[in-house]
């Protein structure tokens, strides 16, 4: 609301609050003889001749900004980005020879964001061995496709968390073929 009387003590300012007291300010202001115009976010307001109106409405909103990107965070990066800070993430790394499929590194298992720290022991601990096993059962088939490991480890591991503890971090494998 913006008011406005010459011959008051009352000086022009605005005014803020919920719609209700912005209702109030403007009664009052009236019983005043103060010329006053409710008006919302986005209202243009015309100020003439000592009175004032609402001539147009611009759209007003939040607006994101990301990195040197203004506007341009789409719905689909916050819904990814709210389930990040929610659930928290998980890498495992590792690396296995080319021909035998053999591991050389790993796993190694590094979180953030999903499970207090006292916790996080016996759950990677854990996630170490189901990671394991994951590679025996792929292994011994003779399939060695790193896509399909890395699918299988993150299906299990997804299932493990949701089991035991109740949450669904998002599950990154990352695993590297070399040849020795």
């Amino acid at each position: 609301m913006v008011k406005y009387q010459e011959d008051s003590l009352v000086r022009p300012q605005d005014k803020h609050g919920t719609h209700r007291h912005l209702i109030q300010h403007a009664r009052i202001a009236d019983q005043m003889g103060s010329i006053s115009l409710l008006a919302q976010n986005g209202d243009i307001i015309d100020f003439r001749d000592g009175k004032g109106s609402i001539k147009d409405k611009i759209e007003t909103g939040r607006v994101f900004i990301d990195g040197k990107g203004i506007g341009d965070v789409g719905r689909s990066i916050l819904k990814e980005r709210k389930i990040l800070s929610e659930e928290g993430f998980v890498v495992v790394t590792m690396i296995l020879d080319e021909e035998s499929g053999i591991v050389i590194y790993g796993p190694e298992i590094n979180s953030s964001g999903f499970v207090f720290h006292a916790e996080k022991g016996y759950l990677l601990e854990d996630a170490k061995c189901i990671v394991l096993e994951v590679l025996d059962g792929i292994t011994m088939n003779g399939t060695f496709k790193l896509e399909n490991i890395e699918k299988e480890i993150k299906l299990k591991l997804m299932k493990y968390f949701k089991f035991a503890i109740q949450r669904k971090p998002l599950v990154m494998p990352l695993l590297m073929k070399v040849r020795l």
